[in-house]
């Protein structure tokens, strides 16, 4: 009874009141989970003066970057394991922990007109390991060097301003500006950067004479590791987070230029 009231002191309380009030802070309310963008970085299979002369597949800018990130249609974030070992000496086995393992991710893409997202797949596979000579490129080649994940949040972000002329219609309208300009776009909380991906599976695709619906793509990818970052008013990188070579993080994962 004494240690039962001695730790009743220290445990938590679940007050309601309480809870409201935390839940109404912007970065403790609930994620949603269709608030996300992704990047593929090109390969160098991929890359012009490679593998093709003038490549059609960098897959950083223009529509083939807008096929990989508008047409994501789910995407399932990698998992953690860590595996283990047991020591067992008199009394109870204990764990310890030896390495971890990552899954495999799955990115299902919505099909446009022109195939184009089937054909990247389809070139990349077939440069990396051609069915035609069963011969497979160097691992350096083929990998994308960087896939980056990123999850957004509602609100929080930059607020939204509009030009002169539709503000000017807008006024038009009747409408107020300062009710328009007080929303904020969305804020960028987190990426995954998954390291040296390359596509191991494209899955099958069902047409059918049925009633129409929209063609779907489910692509597998197996990676070498990847890092999560956050803000960096939650986030602290330990020196075990950077992989070998590195020194910290580059410019290019800073989340605040993102939400400036």
């Amino acid at each position: 009874m004494a240690d039962l009231e001695r730790r009743s002191k220290q445990s938590p309380r679940a007050r309601l009141t309480e809870f409201s009030e935390w839940f109404k802070g912007n970065d403790n309310n609930p994620s949603f989970n269709n608030r996300y963008s992704t990047m593929f970085s090109t390969p160098a299979i991929f890359r012009s003066g490679t593998s093709f002369q003038k490549s059609k597949f960098e897959l950083e800018v223009g529509d083939n970057a807008n096929y990989l990130n508008f047409y994501a249609d789910n995407i399932n974030l990698p998992s953690k394991q860590v595996t283990t070992g047991q020591i067992t000496n008199i009394g109870s086995s204990f764990n310890y922990a030896t390495s971890s393992t990552f899954s495999q991710i799955n990115i299902t893409f919505t099909m446009p007109r022109s195939h184009k997202t089937r054909m990247i797949f389809e070139r990349w596979i077939n440069l990396m390991s051609s069915d035609a000579n069963q011969m497979t490129d160097y691992y350096e080649n083929y990998v994308c060097p960087n896939l980056f994940i990123f999850k957004w949040e509602r609100g929080g972000g930059a607020k939204i301003t509009l030009p002169p002329e539709i503000k000017n219609f807008l006024k038009k309208l009747g409408v107020k500006i300062s009710d328009v300009e007080r929303y904020r776009d969305d804020q960028l909380v987190g990426v995954y950067d998954i390291r040296n991906a390359f596509p191991f599976n494209i899955g099958s695709m069902t047409l059918s004479n049925d009633t129409a619906s929209i063609l779907k793509m489910d692509v597998g990818f197996y990676y070498e590791r990847y890092r999560f970052f956050g803000q960096d008013k939650f986030d602290n990188l330990g020196s075990s987070y950077l992989a070998t070579g590195e020194v910290g993080l580059t410019a290019d994962l800073s989340l605040d230029r993102f939400n400036s």
